[in-house]
């Protein structure tokens, strides 16, 4: 009994730290991921996946973005983990049913598919007839692609629905091709404004488009850059904007990680630092976008090399305030603005 007094003292203490402990990391995460509107007022974006791609990293999902207008969200690509990163921001699948793809690289929509079939199942649990479909606005094939995921969500459709009643996931799931460039999206909450860049930049012979997007609502004016090299046109898209959620492309770093982990010839080589100059965007690159653009803040998302346990920013962020001198912040995964 005598010890008593000390256990309280010692527990009152170990609390007491555990609580400074808290309430600086809290300061940091603060500090890190700067203070959002409420989930269910005003617009807001969250960073789901963060990554540069086609390449899988531990602590960086792979590219997708979230806007939300009053509550209701719409996505904005469907990378790899895209499901998982919905979940840890506080959303389901099925609580989605806007989907804008920027392009078609699978960095930016191999997910699709899983995005569709674990929202129909969702729609299932929930047993609510009057649910609207879930619709795919994307270049040219993003219907194919929509037509594709459903054939592959089929295969598990027809075995739990021999087993379960459930309804059909037929006509659940609609793909929607961006005939060109200009608003091709309005709904009571948002206008979406699509412009081709120049992420293919002739690589391909005129049939795929990569288009950079902005969403204006009654309160913000948002533009996703997507993959894109300097444009003309995304600097006319981006002009005045809130916020610009943009990738950014350590082009010397990236090339050298990529040297270094594969086996590619040099004639391979430099085909690909060719393409990362033309069709991606440097630190100064978006700086100069930014600047000319008049946004008032940036975001960097699609980091590249972005390698695992990475802790300096500077690299990505010290190139673009050469030359805009508004907040710029090297996006995290789940990160809200």
């Amino acid at each position: 009994m005598s010890h008593i007094p000390f256990v309280k003292r010692s527990l009152g203490l170990l609390c007491g730290a555990i609580l400074v402990s808290l309430t600086q990391a809290a300061s940091a995460q603060n500090t890190a991921a700067p203070a959002s509107p409420s989930a269910t007022s005003g617009t807001r974006v969250i960073l789901l996946g963060t990554a540069a791609g086609p390449i899988p990293r531990t602590q960086r999902a792979q590219p997708a973005n979230l806007i939300t207008v009053q509550g209701r969200p719409y996505l904005i690509d469907a990378g790899n983990g895209v499901a998982r990163q919905l979940a840890l921001a506080g959303y389901a699948p099925s609580d989605v049913r806007t989907v804008f793809i920027t392009h078609h690289h699978i960095d930016h929509n191999a997910d699709m598919g899983a995005l569709m079939s674990f929202a129909w199942l969702e729609d299932a649990k929930r047993n609510d007839k009057t649910v609207a479909p879930m619709r795919f606005y994307g270049p040219t094939a993003t219907t194919d692609l929509v037509k594709a995921a459903y054939d592959f969500l089929s295969v598990s459709e027809r075995i739990f629905r021999a087993g379960v009643p459930m309804p059909p996931a037929a006509g659940r799931f609609v793909g929607h091709d961006i005939a060109g460039e200009g608003v091709f999206y309005r709904d009571d909450r948002l206008t979406v404004t699509a412009v081709e860049n120049t992420h293919y930049h002739g690589a391909t012979k005129g049939e795929d488009k990569s288009y950079s997007y902005r969403f204006d609502t009654s309160d913000r004016s948002v533009v996703f850059c997507g993959d894109s090299g300097p444009s003309e046109a995304l600097t006319q898209l981006a002009k005045g904007a809130d916020l610009l959620v943009c990738e950014v492309n350590d082009l010397d770093d990236a090339m050298k990680e990529l040297a270094a982990t594969t086996r590619m010839p040099p004639q391979a080589l430099q085909a690909v630092r060719k393409h990362m100059a033309e069709q991606h965007l440097t630190p100064e690159d978006v700086g100069m976008l930014a600047h000319k653009a008049g946004v008032k803040q940036v975001v960097l998302t699609h980091i590249s090399p972005g390698l695992d346990g990475e802790t300096d920013e500077r690299r990505y962020t010290d190139g673009v305030r050469k030359h805009f001198t508004g907040p710029v912040t090297a996006g995290r995964d789940l990160m809200a603005f």
